[in-house]
């Protein structure tokens, strides 16, 4: 594995124990209620989504395993929120800069309801305000894939590049330089730009965006972020815009894109997005050369 030939902060921890925590959330708790929810099992939230008992025993089983990890800790997940802004502020103000712990327990709760595969778990380590290490596991890929701070994505433990050219995926491309330039302007991950039609997904908003299908190829929405950040990393899709933000939603597969050379920023500004903030709406793109691209296309129609 890369991260073993790599210095890794020291308050990050192994990246394998938190794999090793994810995976039994899967294999012990989500899993085993996958298809079993009985209608009591299954609530409805105050903004009218759902939540089930596989995402409560999920988080209280995150809550308890990830905080011992790094000092000072504490967890800060969906369903403690239950999707309520002033709590969450409420938290974020009185963490300031210690430590945390972002988790969506089940990201999908949906989908996973409805028996379909489309899926996720996922963790994000925030130090100094910033998310420094992130987990992912996807059920439709049957992965987990982390992206550590200055270490490198990996799916499997395996670096993404190597595992998606291994499965036929699209190459992803990494960024050779800070200008977010690319080591091979030809291959798929140059969709999104002037010539070419990108293909992405929008989530429901208030004000329908500018765009006309002559510009942009807009994908069905699959409900599920992780999914949509997993299918960026692997160069599936181009973009991906979201109206509503929450911090679990979105920072552990905007951290995995950001490692790969992608960004995920407000859509009006382009400053990066960051773990604290639910004022939307953002734009997540594989590849941070055409992002100004992408915001224009969606933008002006």
């Amino acid at each position: 594995m890369l991260s073993k030939h790599r210095a890794i902060r020291a308050d990050i921890p192994d990246p394998s124990q938190v794999s090793s925590f994810l995976r039994k959330t899967v294999e012990q708790i989500l899993l085993p209620r996958f298809g079993n929810l009985a209608s009591k099992d299954v609530y409805r939230k105050g903004d009218d989504s759902l939540v089930t008992e596989a995402d409560l025993a999920a988080e209280r089983f995150l809550s308890t395993s990830l905080s011992p990890l790094v000092s000072g800790s504490r967890v800060l997940g969906e369903e403690s929120i239950a999707n309520d802004s002033s709590r969450l502020q409420a938290f974020v103000g009185e963490q300031a800069r210690s430590p945390y712990w972002l988790v969506d327990p089940l990201d999908g709760t949906r989908n996973f309801v409805k028996g379909s595969e489309i899926f996720c778990s996922m963790v994000a380590l925030v130090l100094d305000e910033q998310v420094r290490a992130s987990w992912l596991y996807s059920h439709k890929e049957r992965s987990i894939f982390h992206a550590i701070e200055g270490v490198g994505a990996f799916v499997d433990d395996q670096p993404i590049a190597t595992v998606a050219e291994a499965k036929g995926e699209a190459r992803y491309e990494t960024r050779d330089d800070a200008r977010g330039e690319t080591s091979d302007d030809k291959s798929p991950a140059s969709r999104g730009s002037a010539g070419d039609k990108p293909r992405g997904r929008i989530s429901w908003t208030k004000k329908p965006l500018a765009y006309d299908d002559e510009r942009l190829e807009r994908l069905a929405s699959v409900r599920c972020a992780g999914q949509d950040f997993v299918d960026l990393a692997y160069g599936r899709i181009d973009f991906s815009y979201y109206n509503k933000l929450w911090p679990w939603d979105h920072a552990p597969g905007g951290f995995l894109l950001k490692t790969l050379g992608g960004h995920l920023g407000e859509f009006e500004t382009g400053r990066p997005y960051l773990p604290h903030e639910h004022a939307g709406p953002i734009l997540a793109t594989r590849k941070s050369l055409h992002w100004r691209d992408l915001q224009t296309r969606l933008r002006s129609g």
